[in-house]
């Protein structure tokens, strides 16, 4: 990859420039892009966005690849709208001579540590360089140094809808809950869990545990609690939390036709919860 002009400076009209196809962002902070349009109506813009030649990152119209007519922004657009919103009719460059592949990877790293990236937004792009650059999950793994079963995780979440990607990040819900909610294959059991999950806001923790009861429940559990001191206070709210973990799972498993009978004894100086589910009713859940 090699900068044209040695790294010089060019001031391109802000129409010859467009979006990123790679791009990982989807959403743009809007209070965050106008404090960034009021700096650059007063300073100008201070740090130059890159871009590739005209041509050189085709665009996709009905399936069919065509030549870019105007120049692609690798890094930098949101400066470039910001410009756009403070009236500039030009903008700072560099250009940059870089592959289709290259591109992908250089906005991946551009964005991925941004706040405002969701983890839906990072297995989007990740899964985009897979097909832009032909690598392997090993190899991509390798070129950002990270794990190969962190890149596969990522990649697992798109298995999920868009109506459920945008239902878990308007609920405020955790990978960790859309990576137990995947492995739900029934779509309409997988809707009917996740809002379980948001109705008794579960954390992922029970939601995950929600989901081995569902896959498989079994047919006699048995928790007892370690000796406590007597009626402390903040281990009596862990014990009330516990319990209502337990319940929460039990009514979320029975409303898909997993019967759970409870039982509970105090042995004094523990407690003995016993669930019991027939093993017939297990096998057709699974």
């Amino acid at each position: 990859m090699m900068l044209s002009k040695k790294n010089k400076v060019v001031f391109i009209p802000v129409g010859e420039l467009r979006p990123n196809p790679m791009q990982s962002r989807n959403n743009f902070d809007e209070d965050s892009l106008s404090a960034l349009t009021e700096s650059i109506r007063q300073y100008g813009v201070l740090q130059p966005i890159c871009i590739a030649p005209k041509g050189k990152v085709p665009s996709i119209v009905n399936g069919q690849m065509i030549p870019a007519k105007k120049y692609c922004i690798i890094a930098g657009e949101r400066r470039w709208r910001a410009a756009i919103s403070a009236g500039l009719k030009e903008i700072p460059c560099i250009v940059n001579d870089c592959t289709q592949g290259d591109l992908s990877c250089i906005a991946f790293t551009e964005n991925v540590f941004r706040e405002d990236l969701t983890f839906f937004d990072i297995a989007t792009a990740l899964n985009d360089m897979l097909l832009m650059t032909g690598l392997s999950q090993t190899d991509l793994a390798k070129k950002f140094s990270i794990s190969q079963p962190s890149i596969a995780n990522k990649l697992r979440l798109l298995r999920l809808t868009p109506d459920e990607r945008e239902k878990i990040l308007k609920a405020g819900l955790t990978e960790r809950h859309a990576r137990a909610l995947i492995r739900i294959d029934d779509r309409k059991k997988r809707a009917k869990l996740l809002d379980k999950f948001i109705e008794f806001e579960m954390s992922a923790s029970d939601a995950e545990r929600a989901v081995n009861m569902i896959l498989a429940p079994p047919a006699t559990v048995k928790k007892a609690e370690k000796k406590q001191p007597a009626k402390k206070h903040g281990k009596m709210t862990d014990l009330g939390l516990f319990m209502n973990s337990i319940d929460n799972a039990i009514r979320i498993v029975g409303d898909f036709g997993v019967h759970v009978e409870r039982e509970q004894r105090d042995c004094g100086d523990s407690i003995e919860i016993v669930l019991r589910v027939p093993k017939l009713e297990a096998k057709n859940t699974v």
